[in-house]
């Protein structure tokens, strides 16, 4: 198994692409850790896990806050004895322009996706830096790609973790550490199924409809993604056979951001 005796940390691990990652971390040998605001969400994807003979622990806690970030790093050394893999999934969306945006609403966005992203980053640094070891991933979504329409705070928060991506792989390489981002499009998860349903409900339409005429106009697949699709992906960049891709953005969406 490409991971045995590796530790993974997983956000946003209590469903879709966070869960998909961390059962496959487990099923290549990794023990895994999960911060999650979703308690049920997180306890069954433990349960999924050691059913499965694997090792996991959850802490209930928002990547906004810093003592969370924290407690979930810690808990990963305490228990495993080290952290190896960073992937930080965790985000929340909202559907609105600009000036239906208030000040509390950014707010919320920048400090779930932005500032999480950040301040999980930071905590699990510091533990890879005294062994000279780690491989971090950010989500950063296809909306941090390109602009998207009712959907500024998200967007803008995405296209930040694509930099602060690279400002990592940049500063960090040097004391062995590698951090890339992928840009997922489409995928069958909670969050995509309301981003679709808010955006329907402005135009009149169920979310099924809304997804599936944007399918069939932007995605060269012509289908959307499952959540298992882009954890290979993040399983690739953590393995040693990605050992010098350092500060890439990778777009896992079926053709959406190739061109029109």
């Amino acid at each position: 198994m490409r991971f045995s005796q590796r530790v993974a940390l997983i956000t946003g691990g209590a469903s879709g692409i966070g869960r998909a990652t961390a059962l496959a971390f487990a099923r290549e040998g990794a023990r895994v850790g999960i911060l999650d605001i979703d308690e049920e969400g997180g306890q069954e994807t433990v349960r999924a896990i050691e059913n499965a003979g694997g090792d996991c622990l959850f802490l209930c806690g928002d990547i906004g806050n810093q003592s969370a970030a924290q407690e979930i790093v810690k808990a990963c050394v305490d228990k495993f004895g080290k952290l190896d893999f960073l992937f930080n999934n965790a985000a929340m969306e909202f559907v609105a322009p600009l000036m239906e945006t208030s000040e509390e609403q950014w707010d919320a966005v920048m400090d779930t996706n932005l500032k999480g992203t950040y301040l999980v980053s930071r905590a699990a640094m510091k533990s890879m830096l005294d062994r000279n070891f780690g491989v971090i991933v950010n989500n950063a979504s296809d909306a941090g790609l390109r602009g998207i329409k009712v959907n500024a705070s998200y967007s803008a928060s995405k296209a930040a973790v694509i930099h602060l991506t690279r400002s990592i792989a940049l500063d960090y390489a040097s004391s062995g550490i590698r951090c890339n981002c992928i840009c997922p499009g489409c995928i069958r998860t909670p969050l995509c199924e309301r981003f679709n349903e808010e955006v329907g409900a402005r135009k009149g339409k169920s979310g099924a409809e809304v997804l599936q005429k944007f399918v069939k106009a932007n995605i060269p697949m012509m289908r959307v993604g499952e959540p298992e699709e882009v954890a290979s992906v993040v399983l690739f960049l953590c393995s040693e056979d990605a050992r010098y891709i350092n500060g890439a953005v990778i777009p896992v969406d079926g053709g959406l951001t190739a061109g029109i």
